[in-house]
């Protein structure tokens, strides 16, 4: 079959959700999707899970980092087995996969949904106690009155649009883990929703639950090839509707600078003498101000120094520059590399120059299928929810997963304030990503034949 008649083919399996026979095949009518009890048992999982001390580390080069994720993945391990999922395991790094059989006979795509376990590391996720505000009203939501720590929408403007939701924040001095917890309750709720109506009719459907993805290291571990799904979907966004298909470009870059410090300051002048620190902090000025991180935003991409390090004659710079675009990115390695030789210009008696780029992850949208976007889109749609493409300023799970074989984006899961202990969750938001994701199953289910994306 030609690329122009599959293109066809998935244009019009696209249209069937709004045709007479996809309406027979509508997942709600089908199952009797209640609502109220969809919310009752995310909130019991969520609250659950963000009890799990999953608090990942940057100090070991171990995966998973802490032994908190392993306790969860076991749990979350029983949990899936409890509710029909197959061929689970929990591998040596702490990831968590299984595999929900096709009960449909159209030649469907294997499609997974992945989370991540851990939790940020800019906040304890010790001994978290969850508080569950029902129902809100609007003005402030009181996290700790002693820590005079609040939520209202003058901190959190996504609360205007929250009014009679279900609100959930932690108690004060830790975060709350709602990311990603809110993705692995969401996952796992569709996962018992599957079990409890096996008249939904879907194709196979994978199912992982990482760890380490605030250091970046779970997903290094991930083994595309033996998971077995065709694409996938990472629960891990925010607002409603949020579907992100973009990431940064990210280039890490180093610069090394060695002069002459072992002379006496009184006799420098005339000397051999070159400073090498001066060197460093003259390059760090050198870069433009206008391209640092707090003077970008939206899709501007950035410039920003990590660390400078000097040790006797030698002085190490490390930094990252982060681009939507290729033609971005390259202007902006012009701006280090132009900072770079000018500073050696400026020192003739250095000993040493160098300066390294590494490429570090790419922009995602170059790797995904449009048709995985514009059914995710179609899903949200049929959900009556807006849906709104989404580039995220920084890199995700699913951008590593994409450039590895298996095309990721992002769909929202209702978490707000993350990494922070003003983090929250929305459960009605969360119930809205949940709806959307077993739309999402219906939709690739009914494509059928026609289910090969190019």
């Amino acid at each position: 079959m030609n690329k122009l008649v599959k293109t066809a083919i998935l244009a019009a399996a696209l249209l069937l959700p709004l045709s007479a026979a996809a309406q027979e095949m509508d997942w709600k009518s089908v199952t009797r999707y209640n609502k109220a009890e969809a919310k009752k048992q995310l909130t019991e999982r969520f609250t659950k899970y963000v009890t799990f001390d999953t608090q990942s580390s940057d100090q070991t080069a171990k995966v998973p980092s802490t032994a908190g994720q392993t306790k969860l993945a076991k749990a979350l391990a029983k949990e899936l087995k409890k509710n029909g999922v197959k061929n689970v395991k929990v591998d040596s790094n702490g990831i968590v996969t299984g595999e929900i059989p096709a009960n449909s006979n159209r030649n469907t795509p294997a499609v997974a949904f992945l989370a991540h376990m851990d939790t940020a590391l800019e906040a304890s996720g010790k001994d978290v106690k969850p508080q569950v505000h029902t129902n809100y009203q609007g003005g402030d939501i009181v996290i700790n009155a002693e820590r005079k720590l609040i939520l209202n929408p003058g901190n959190s403007p996504q609360l205007a649009r929250a009014r009679g939701h279900d609100i959930i924040t932690a108690s004060g001095g830790t975060l709350l883990g709602a990311d990603d917890k809110t993705g692995v309750a969401i996952i796992m709720t569709m996962v018992q929703f599957l079990n409890d109506h096996p008249e939904m009719q879907h194709g196979t459907i994978k199912i992982a639950f990482t760890p380490d993805e605030e250091t970046g290291a779970g997903v290094e571990k991930f083994d595309v090839a033996s998971f077995g799904a065709d694409y996938a979907y990472t629960l891990d966004g925010g607002d409603l509707g949020e579907l992100t298909n973009e990431t940064f470009n990210a280039k890490s870059f180093t610069v090394e600078f060695e002069g002459l410090r072992a002379v006496h300051p009184g006799d420098a002048m005339n000397s051999a003498f070159s400073d090498n620190l001066l060197m460093a902090s003259d390059f760090h000025t050198l870069l433009p101000r206008h391209r640092r991180p707090e003077t970008t935003a939206d899709r501007r991409g950035f410039i920003l120094v990590d660390s400078i390090t000097t040790i006797g004659d030698k002085s190490e710079i490390k930094g990252i520059i982060r681009a939507f675009s290729e033609e971005e990115m390259q202007e902006l390695t012009g701006e280090v590399t132009r900072a770079f030789n000018t500073v050696k210009s400026m020192n003739y008696k250095g000993k040493g120059f160098n300066l390294t780029f590494e490429d570090q992850y790419k922009n995602m949208k170059s790797v995904l299928p449009e048709q995985m976007i514009s059914l995710a889109q179609l899903a949200m749609k049929n959900e009556d929810i807006t849906p709104v493409l989404t580039a995220a300023r920084g890199g995700t799970d699913g951008s590593s997963l994409s450039f590895m074989g298996l095309p990721t984006p992002d769909l929202f899961a209702g978490q707000y304030n993350i990494h922070s202990e003003r983090e929250y969750a929305d459960v009605d938001v969360m119930e809205a990503s949940l709806r959307t994701v077993l739309r999402l199953i219906s939709l690739w289910n009914i494509q059928g034949n026609s289910g090969n994306v190019q």
